[in-house]
């Protein structure tokens, strides 16, 4: 923290005492300067002296002395001249400044007195304060504003123009600008409350939904890939639609923490509440093969807790990961009794790189649960008139004695040994595939084992043993061949399980019945074949070839095609079959011999297939679950996952200090959602409250609003903080509420131009006596330039779609330098940002380049930078560029001239019209372009021709891009990439 804002948390405002206070003065020198070798960390004190508690009052050594510096050690060691008794000591790299010694003196001078961190203390409901400028406020927000400019001497700023309001609103409350019709219907309305009725409007609109979850993204750190090692694909965008409709129905924030945190917990849990749990399973997972599983749950579990406490609590608890907290008064074990809520996880540590890893849920679409629906129905009906078949029960005995006497005069064939030849190389695992080596074109007699191919003799393996998997050791790229003689007593027909790593051919006495190119591991069953054997002697090659890694084959050859149960009923006498064996063999008769009941089982299998693929094309999402028998969580030693201390044995639990479990809490995630939304919970609702306030003012009452502890800063109004938070619990947690609130008190109706005082007695307008201005982040920026060109594609939800970016990011960052961007085309090249598809590893550069978190980790808050960097995306991007020639046509379509047109575009990107200096300045610029382009036709159909949409050919060329150029300034205008 500078030294200014240190002054600026320090300084007393209206609603507070003006003498010395421990919180607001004292405890931010102490937190910064002594508390890392003075404060909660056992190991880390030094001089068994703590000076984060009050018992330090009675430390014989004389440290504090209230009422008397002079006699206090800790005012003679910080004044100390001598640099060894001076703290805090030179090889800490801290200093107090002679202005922090000053408030520690008087602090001691004035009793010394201790208080408990101010957002640790319960939520108290203020009264808003007297003040004198009455007429101002509209809501007690405002009171709590004016009481702190007016001890200062000042004034709030008048309230802004209509068409800066409806912009503003339009834009914190939905993501996008208004329209000129939004902006006239606002202008025109003269009821008094025409400006609550537009608050209304915009909180009931889905981009206020899709607006409130693009935040929420960021803290749940959602993605549509895994983030680490390949960073492969991960199907989440069901969590984001749950959220989108949570936020578009008013959940209670209550209600949405305990679904988010536990939904799968609640009891009877609905398919939304098992969605809504994937909140923890957005975390980036790594399928890295050389890695440590337990290493890498473990790490899910701290990525658990740091985000849970970033979100809800709004501390730094991960500090307490491998020590104590050194700043709050977070122990060890407290961390790990937390990391316990969490560590009941089903889910494995080495997690897929080719889609949602278990546990999933299935989610239809209406049409496909419609679909269900239906099929259920039909399989019903079918499965009736399967049962009630009645076959001739004169063929069923006919069948029975025939299978009994193929049964009883089998015998198996007999194998030999198997044969191995190669392997033969190639530049691919396709091209061995392809490549006829020899032995496919064997002699007319069949394969001559004892011939050499390509130089490379068969080599018998008389030791290999069917029905397991065996490895074959080839190179990468290469193919070798199985043979092996069948003999048959007779022509029969038997089943074989193949398995082969990574693709197959089979030949059976020189046919080809079987070619499968796939890449894959070796497992039993991966293909079935029925071999039809003649009498005598039967040849049957294999060709395996390997694509890369392992390799390796299975083979078994099978009985008699008929299932087992079948089987032993045949091997039984008439006489001592019973009820259950007839039935097995009139019902595999029915389903597999009577025609007419082989098509009735047609029929069915055929329907459940169909539902079998309609659910398997389902979307999944993956959700929490917890082991059936929990697992027992221990302090890891140092934080490291394979050093548990086995005496150190935890349970579930939270952090005492701020609030002890309720009693009706299980000792689950649910429990842990209970308790964060428990009315008397001092933290949840003044970390909510600050992010919608930071969220709508660009800066937090608090500032640091991941950091509501010791070291983060103080609360710029803290009675207003403890006012909204109150406020909030008491409206059951609606955020609707909380957010209309804000944006219907005069402070936030303020005009945001810097009056002369404000700009020295408040630079950075921590006391709220003008509105903020900001630059937008990246999504409304794309967005917004969109929307005034007429692209946006207003559509909610779905997967995320893949619009303009530079060829050949995914490829440069991937694993194997193989992983290919594919652009979208049509609509899905205009949906919002929020739908942008979030490779982690190589997010959309657009978003980034504007301080878009790669969503690697929680981020409650964004940062914002100014760069030359984002003044080129703005000008060359292909989007903007695209979205700059729509808006040039709408302009044109717009006006018969050019002030008329020039305001059409002014009014679409600022909501007002230009004004005579801009209107002069882009004249000269439209002229000049327009003389440019009319000389040059080729280079204006460049610019017309940038992106995928169709412009207006109707339009003239050199017209058309010089107006492109005059809508890319507006796009590029400091009013219209700022908020007002």
């Amino acid at each position: 923290m500078t030294y200014a804002l240190l002054l600026l948390a320090a300084a007393p405002s209206a609603d507070e005492p003006v003498p010395v206070e421990f919180n607001r003065d004292v405890r931010p020198i102490l937190s910064q300067n002594c508390f890392p070798c003075h404060g909660p960390d056992d190991d880390a004190r030094q001089a068994e002296l703590r000076l984060d508690q009050a018992r330090v009052l009675e430390d014989e050594r004389g440290i504090l002395v209230p009422g008397s510096p002079r006699s206090s050690e800790l005012i003679r060691r910080i004044t100390a001249q001598d640099a060894g008794e001076r703290m805090p000591p030179a090889d800490s790299k801290r200093r107090l400044t002679p202005e922090q010694i000053d408030v520690l003196r008087r602090w001691v001078e004035q009793g010394a007195q201790y208080q408990e961190h101010w957002s640790f203390r319960p939520i108290r409901r203020p009264a808003p304060p007297d003040v004198g400028h009455t007429d101002w406020p509209i809501n007690p927000i405002d009171r709590f504003v004016l009481a702190a400019l007016e001890a200062r001497g000042l004034e709030p700023s008048p309230q802004a123009d209509g068409r800066t309001l409806v912009r503003r609103l339009s834009l914190d409350l939905s993501g996008t600008p208004p329209t000129r019709e939004d902006v006239q219907t606002f202008l025109a309305d003269s009821r008094t409350d025409a400006y609550e009725r537009l608050v209304d409007r915009l909180l009931a609109s889905r981009a206020y939904a899709e607006r409130m979850t693009l935040a929420w993204m960021d803290a749940a750190r959602y993605g549509d890939t895994s983030v680490y090692h390949a960073d492969g694909p991960r199907d989440m965008w069901l969590w984001r639609d749950w959220v989108i409709e949570a936020y578009d129905s008013n959940l209670p924030f209550d209600r949405f923490t305990i679904d988010q945190l536990a939904g799968d917990l609640v009891p009877g849990a609905t398919r939304g509440q098992l969605v809504a749990s994937g909140f923890h399973r957005n975390n980036g997972t790594s399928d890295e093969g050389g890695a440590i599983d337990e290493e890498l749950r473990v790490n899910y579990m701290v990525d658990r807790v740091k985000t849970t406490a970033n979100v809800w609590l709004g501390l730094s608890m991960e500090c307490a990961q491998c020590h104590e907290h050194k700043f709050d008064p977070i122990e060890q074990e407290d961390y790990y009794r937390f990391f316990a809520f969490f560590d009941q996880s089903r889910e494995k540590g080495f997690q897929t790189r080719q889609g949602n890893e278990p546990p999933i849920l299935r989610v239809p679409s209406p049409e496909q649960e419609r679909q269900d629906t239906l099929l259920t129905s039909q399989i019903d009906a079918a499965q009736r008139e399967l049962d009630g078949a009645e076959p001739p029960q004169a063929g069923i005995l006919q069948w029975i004695e025939e299978q009994r006497a193929e049964l009883l005069a089998s015998v198996e064939p007999e194998l030999g040994t198997w044969h191995v030849l190669g392997p033969f190389e190639a530049a691919s695992g396709k091209e061995a595939f392809q490549t006829e080596y020899g032995p496919e074109h064997g002699p007319e007699h069949g394969i001559d084992l004892q011939a050499a191919v390509r130089g490379r003799a068969w080599e018998a393996k008389p030791d290999w043993t069917d029905g397991k998997v065996r490895s074959l050791g080839l190179p990468d790229n290469s193919a070798i061949y199985l043979a092996r003689t069948i003999h048959a007593e007779r022509a029969l027909r038997r089943g074989v399980s193949l398995g082969s790593d990574d693709t197959i051919q089979v030949w059976l006495n020189g046919d080809l019945i079987l070619a499968k190119e796939v890449y894959r591991g070796t497992a039993p069953d991966q293909e079935k074949l029925e071999l039809d054997l003649r009498r005598g002697e039967n040849q049957l090659l294999l060709k395996v070839c390997n694509g890369g890694g392992a390799s390796g084959y299975y083979f078994d050859l099978l009985g008699l095609p008929l299932p087992d149960e079948v089987l032993a009923a045949l091997r039984l006498q008439d006489c001592d079959r019973g009820v259950e064996h007839s039935r097995v063999l009139r019902d595999h008769y029915v389903r597999a011999v009577w025609p007419q009941g082989v098509e009735r089982a047609a029929k069915l299998g055929g329907l459940r297939k169909e539902r079998a693929d309609l659910r398997q094309a389902s979307p999944t999402v993956m959700v929490m679950e917890d082991l059936p028998g929990g697992r027992m969580t221990y302090v890891l030693e140092r934080g490291q996952y394979d050093a548990p201390r086995k005496d150190r044995s935890v349970e579930p639990g939270v952090p005492e200090f701020l609030l002890p479990m309720p009693g009706y809490a299980p000792p689950n995630r649910l429990g842990l959602a209970l308790w964060l939304t428990h009315p008397d919970h001092p933290l949840t609702a003044r970390v909510a409250v600050n992010r919608y306030w930071a969220m709508i003012f660009g800066t937090g009452i608090v500032r640091t609003v991941m950091d509501l502890g010791s070291q983060g800063e103080r609360p710029s109004h803290s009675r207003l903080l403890d006012w909204l938070a109150s406020d909030f619990i008491a409206s059951s947690w609606n955020v609707k509420h909380a957010v209309k609130q804000i944006v219907m008190s005069a402070t936030y109706r303020q005009s945001s131009r810097m009056q002369a005082e404000l700009r020295t007695a408040d630079p950075q307008n921590r006391l709220l006596g003008r509105a903020p201005r900001y630059r937008l982040q990246g999504e409304f920026l794309r967005d917004q330039a969109l929307a005034v060109s007429g692209l946006l594609v207003d559509q909610v939800g779905g997967p995320g779609v893949r619009p303009y970016q530079p060829a050949g990011l995914w490829n440069e960052v991937s694993l194997d330098k193989n992983v290919r961007f594919v652009q979208d085309h049509g609509d899905a090249l205009y949906r919002k940002s929020m739908y942008i598809y979030w490779k982690r590893s190589a997010p959309m550069p657009v978003m980034t380049t504007f301080d878009a978190p790669t969503r690697e980790k929680c981020v409650v808050q964004r940062q914002r930078t100014n760069t030359p960097l984002q003044a080129l995306v703005l000008l060359n991007d292909v989007q903007f560029v695209e979205a700059a020639r729509h808006l040039a046509e709408r302009m044109m379509r717009g006006g018969d001239d050019f002030p008329s047109r020039l305001d059409v575009g002014f009014e679409l990107c600022t909501a007002r019209p230009a004004d005579e200096q801009r209107r002069r300045i882009m004249r000269a610029v439209y002229e000049r372009q327009l003389a440019v382009y009319g000389a040059d036709p080729t280079s204006a159909g460049e610019l017309l021709n940038v992106g995928e949409s169709a412009g207006d050919a109707s339009l003239d060329g050199a017209e058309r891009a010089a107006w492109t150029v005059v809508a890319s300034m507006l796009l590029n205008l400091d009013e219209t990439l700022n908020r007002e």
